[in-house]
């Protein structure tokens, strides 16, 4: 072997054993550094206050979580991230969102609420307004003006039927059977708005004249013929269709039916005079009653509301009002 040889050798034996020494000073001063700054994470805790937990209410958070000195907030909601201990935070659309709250750049705590939808607030300005007399007997004409607000379009019910009796501002109206009926008036087709008021019908008036004279008959003869032949046989007078009666209970029963997959529109055929496009109102927004029933099957609901329209002379129901809740996710 040449003594060159041997020096290269050993250089190259050196040069690797200082690599070895200092990529050991490096790992060993970087393992040091982040041991010296190591900081544990802590358990994650944050409250949310609200009141009910709909759109649009402002929703305060808080964190607890010793330690913490930096702190950045998630709400899932594809908002901006917020950063402090207290945050506010509005939240425009119902449905379920995870909150995501990091600590010092590193620690994550999540807990996850649900937003229900925004609150009805009732605008009193906007409630239909009109007057109407306490009573009124049968054959007199009611006239009744309407004084509600910026309204455009009414739908007068009288009470004797379920459908719409006028479409106008101020309408006229003319009982004819006797008790307590109630109008609704309904305007710019906003049933959440509508009024209704309670009127007495009285019965008419009997027309009083002079007595009538007996006028005496004159006594049959032997060839009268008091009796009819026995081969005549008189037309057996005509029964009108009725519908059959069911309690608005029982109606509700068979509805929550319908939800659990129990029963059908068909089901109801005999009551609506097998008219499943029966117009009705439900949760304040107007659609068919078969449309309602593919709605809801299947789905769990809670009837809160109900109101059912009949029609007197053949007790067929003509129109619906319903409100009901959702009691499941689906």
């Amino acid at each position: 072997m040449k003594p060159t040889d041997t020096l290269q050798n050993t250089y190259m034996d050196r040069s690797i054993v200082l690599f070895f020494i200092i990529t050991f000073f490096v790992t060993a001063t970087v393992f040091a550094y982040r041991y010296i700054n190591y900081i544990p994470c802590e358990i994650i805790e944050f409250d949310i206050n609200a009141k009910n937990y709909r759109a649009g209410e402002i929703i305060r958070f808080k964190d607890n979580t010793k330690g913490a000195t930096k702190r950045e907030w998630n709400f899932g909601d594809s908002s901006k991230t917020q950063t402090g201990a207290a945050p506010f935070h509005t939240f425009e659309k119902a449905g379920q969102y995870a909150i995501e709250l990091r600590v010092n750049g590193k620690c994550e705590g999540v807990q996850t609420i649900v937003i229900k939808e925004k609150a009805f607030i009732l605008d009193s300005t906007k409630l239909a307004n009109f007057t109407i007399p306490a009573s009124i007997k049968v054959g007199q004409v009611l006239r009744i003006k309407d004084k509600t607000k910026d309204a455009r379009k009414w739908e007068w019910r009288f009470g004797e039927t379920a459908k719409v009796n006028s479409t106008k501002k101020n309408p006229q109206y003319i009982y004819e059977s006797p008790g307590l009926k109630t109008i609704t008036l309904v305007v710019n087709n906003d049933p959440r708005y509508a009024t209704r008021k309670k009127i007495k019908v009285l019965p008419a008036k009997k027309k009083s004249g002079a007595p009538k004279r007996r006028i005496r008959k004159p006594k049959e003869s032997l060839s009268t013929i008091k009796y009819a032949p026995k081969d005549v046989i008189k037309d057996a007078p005509e029964t009108e269709f009725r519908a059959p009666d069911i309690k608005d209970s029982q109606f509700a029963a068979k509805i929550m039916a319908v939800s659990n997959k129990k029963a059908s529109a068909k089901d109801f055929s005999k009551y609506l005079c097998n008219n499943l496009q029966l117009p009705m109102t439900a949760k304040g927004k107007r659609t068919t009653f078969i449309e309602f029933c593919e709605k809801i099957k299947g789905k769990s609901i809670k009837i809160k509301e109900l109101e059912i329209f009949r029609n007197k002379k053949n007790n067929c129901i003509e129109y619906i009002t319903i409100k009901y809740s959702k009691t499941g996710i689906f």
